[in-house]
């Protein structure tokens, strides 16, 4: 499936089961907010096609770990594909943001849309950044490295855990979610048992948080918000598991929420941050 601005929590949900995914998500984060200054920075730094063309040779890239409905069911191990099967792949992660972070700097005129050459520049060492941390599993250290080393070389600020979203609210709980403790960690997994009966609520209300920060020019502040929670995810110690096992949705629909929570539905608010309530009591 496609990686998206409207469907962030999709793509944060493959980043928390990666072993690279935090670092991934710090390079989309950058992607997102690049400023023209920025772009010329990274696009001075492009190792040239003839290296990144070695890259791509050393090592098949490969698409990614995805599996359908059907074989998850024929292996009758569902909770387990959860932990390690994506929804999306490489090919739909650099695409994200050749075209998705960084929107802007495409030309368009009916069916035909041009990036800016020096922008096409900056895109390539930035996928090749959030490539390596994506793929990290699958490439060997020394190539993951070299597809780096352009971002650390262009002194352009990296997203990571250390930047905060710039909502307090949404910071606030990020915040508490990347230092939490084992009791916090359970907290959130008894939460998330208890509201498991009402999943049928939870993708509605995404959908229309969502829509609301669509309409309010918001998306791309929320998709950083989004990110951001990936990395806490890591850094509180909540694991694949949890995130298969739902505590990613909790976590995603909470933010989602707050970057909306002025123009949200009260019914829609109840059900995306009940469960960070419920924590939050639990955890004083």
């Amino acid at each position: 499936m496609p990686y998206t601005l409207v469907g962030m929590s999709a793509l944060g949900f493959d980043l928390v089961r990666l072993p690279g995914g935090a670092r991934a998500a710090a390079v989309l984060r950058t992607a997102l907010t690049c400023t023209g200054t920025d772009l010329a920075a990274l696009a001075e730094q492009h190792p040239g096609d003839p290296a990144r063309a070695r890259w791509a040779g050393a090592v098949p890239v490969p698409a990614g770990r995805t599996r359908t409905a059907g074989e998850l069911a024929r292996d009758g191990i569902a909770l387990r594909s959860l932990e390690t099967s994506l929804l999306g792949d490489a090919a739909a992660l650099e695409r994200f943001l050749r075209h998705d972070a960084l929107e802007r700097t495409w030309v368009r005129s009916g069916d035909l849309a041009v990036q800016d050459p020096a922008a096409s520049e900056a895109a390539d060492v930035l996928a090749d950044a959030a490539l390596a941390c994506y793929l990290e599993e699958d490439l060997a250290p020394q190539q993951r490295r070299s597809m780096v080393t352009a971002l650390l070389r262009s002194g352009v600020t990296i997203r990571d855990h250390t930047v905060a979203v710039g909502l307090p609210v949404v910071d606030d709980v990020l915040g508490a979610l990347a230092s939490s403790d084992d009791a916090a960690r359970r907290a959130w997994r008894e939460v998330v048992d208890r509201h498991r009966s009402r999943p049928a609520l939870w993708a509605p209300a995404m959908h229309r948080a969502t829509w609301v920060l669509t309409v309010t020019d918001r998306l791309r502040v929320a998709a950083d918000a989004q990110l951001a929670a990936a990395v806490a995810f890591g850094r509180g110690g909540l694991t694949e598991r949890d995130a298969a096992y739902g505590v990613w949705n909790a976590v995603s629909g909470t933010v989602q929420a707050l970057a909306a929570v002025d123009l949200l539905d009260e019914a829609d608010a109840e059900v995306l941050l009940g469960p960070w309530q419920d924590v939050e009591r639990a955890i004083r």
